[in-house]
């Protein structure tokens, strides 16, 4: 499966329900994030909603749009997602293989919203990634 895909939401999603020592691997990390990877094969922009309780994954959506487009400006809803991150797709591809800490991909990303809340948990961010690391995708 394609990295930033439908196929990938499915999986991740079927992983999570197969798996229940998913939370604490995730260390019962808690956000609504949207995550927008910019500039992504096809010539486009791909934005994941997720929504995460203790470590649970509770919801994932997918929004494609032909890049550059309005997912890298629109105001953040802060009603409904605690946080927003905005990168280069290579960015998200490093992060996820780890060929890229966080902190050296801090100057490469946009941040929208409750930057403390997300601090606060970039352990279990970075759990996520790794589990998406996991699962056999196509780069």
């Amino acid at each position: 499966m394609k990295f930033l895909s439908k196929e990938l939401i499915d999986e991740m999603l079927k992983q999570a329900e197969a798996d229940p020592e998913l939370p604490s691997k995730l260390k019962g990390l808690t956000i609504r994030l949207l995550m927008v990877g910019t500039d992504c094969p096809g010539n486009e922009d791909r934005q994941y909603s997720l929504i995460l309780a203790d470590g649970k994954l509770i919801s994932m959506e997918m929004e494609t749009q032909p890049a550059p487009s309005d997912l890298r400006t629109a105001p953040l809803d802060k009603t409904k997602y605690d946080s927003r991150v905005i990168c280069p797709y290579e960015t998200l591809l490093d992060l996820v293989q780890e060929k890229m800490s966080m902190v050296a991909a801090l100057g490469k990303v946009t941040i929208d919203g409750d930057l403390p809340k997300l601090m606060t948990q970039v352990e279990g961010f970075i759990a996520l990634l790794q589990f998406m690391n996991t699962l056999p995708l196509e780069y």
